[in-house]
């Protein structure tokens, strides 16, 4: 269920001033996103942030800006912890015991290969708090992009129901072809080894001449599947806004970001209450002519990318295209976008 209006906080009172608190282990039952908890081998904290998607969309690049903010603990990596999680019945119920372990299983696994500590966190003590705990000064933040289309968004919302969502999209016929073309040239599944015109070939049909293309329903394996259905957009939004406020999310593409990531971080850091930090001023141009902080992951993928021949690319801009007229709608009646003025990729 989505967070009770009259128990949260507003956004504004708790990102912009940053008053996040430094809680024993033991009370972990009422810690809030972007809490830190501490115990005797270490310090957790729990994400304020959290980026749920997708994959082949630009999510590391994000982070990597992100974790440039002064006022910003990026995890770096990805954590995959709700999308490994098969949840029971009792920890979709989320009652006060399943809530605590949830949070704190999360946090030490989030943090067990990086320890924080209070210098780290930005811990300084405050007066100011009824119980007079600690405030913890900077945003801690995950992005596992396997979450969008994997794992249980309920489950998410029993840890940390009121942390901010951020989903990185991408025109979802260049995302399925980037994807694929990782796992043919870098990964080598062998679900992938056929040219992608083959294999996209095999996984869509039309029923009729001029029909929309459709996913065949047999003898389709479960990763190209899973490739194709990612790009769905809006079938997975309506899950995770099951359980989170449309408020406490919001959409960036790719496409925008490459091609005015300042904007970008402006519009994030607004969303997340950050002050604004001068990315100009750290930020290079790679060999692409795209603006990166530090090393761009993109300039070390050097597998084949030989793009599918155009009749499959138009299939699959035809088989996405009722999906991205569904996200748009979507996006516009709960102003999921982050730049709103700006028209869907795709």
């Amino acid at each position: 269920r989505r967070p009770s209006n009259s128990l949260s906080r507003s956004r504004g009172a708790m990102n912009s001033k940053l008053t996040h608190r430094l809680l024993p282990l033991s009370e972990a039952g009422v810690a809030e996103a972007g809490d830190c908890l501490e115990a005797p081998r270490g310090l957790f904290c729990l994400p304020a942030v959290v980026n749920i998607g997708v994959q082949k969309a630009g999510t590391g690049e994000l982070q990597t800006w992100l974790g440039a903010h002064p006022l910003m603990l990026a995890h770096g990596g990805e954590v995959h912890f709700f999308d490994g999680l098969r949840p029971s019945a009792a920890m979709l119920r989320c009652g006060q015991r399943q809530r605590i372990n949830m949070r704190q299983r999360y946090a030490r696994h989030l943090w067990h290969r990086r320890p924080l500590s209070r210098d780290n966190v930005g811990a300084a003590a405050s007066s100011a708090m009824a119980a007079g705990a600690p405030l913890v000064r900077r945003l801690a933040y995950e992005k596992t992009p396997a979450y969008f289309d994997l794992s249980n968004p309920a489950l998410l919302a029993c840890a940390v129901p009121r942390a901010e969502l951020l989903v990185m999209l991408r025109a979802p016929a260049a995302r399925a072809i980037s994807a694929y073309q990782m796992c043919a040239g870098h990964i080598h599944g062998k679900w992938c080894q056929a040219s992608i015109d083959e294999a996209i070939g095999s996984a869509l049909t039309r029923s009729a001449s001029g029909s929309v293309p459709r996913l065949r329903r047999r003898h389709l394996s479960p990763q190209l599947k899973r490739l194709l259905t990612m790009g769905m957009y809006s079938a997975h939004l309506h899950r995770w806004l099951e359980h989170f406020d449309a408020a406490q999310m919001r959409i960036l593409w790719l496409e925008h970001f490459k091609a005015e990531p300042f904007e970008c971080m402006d519009a994030v850091q607004r969303f997340l209450g950050l002050p604004p930090h001068d990315y100009r001023a750290s930020a290079t141009r790679n060999e692409k002519g795209l603006w990166v902080i530090g090393k761009s992951k993109s300039s070390s993928e050097r597998w084949d990318k030989t793009p599918p021949s155009p009749e499959v690319n138009a299939t699959l801009h035809q088989f996405y295209a009722p999906w991205q007229r569904t996200l748009a709608e979507l996006l516009r009646a709960h102003n999921l976008s982050l730049l709103p003025a700006r028209p869907i990729p795709g």
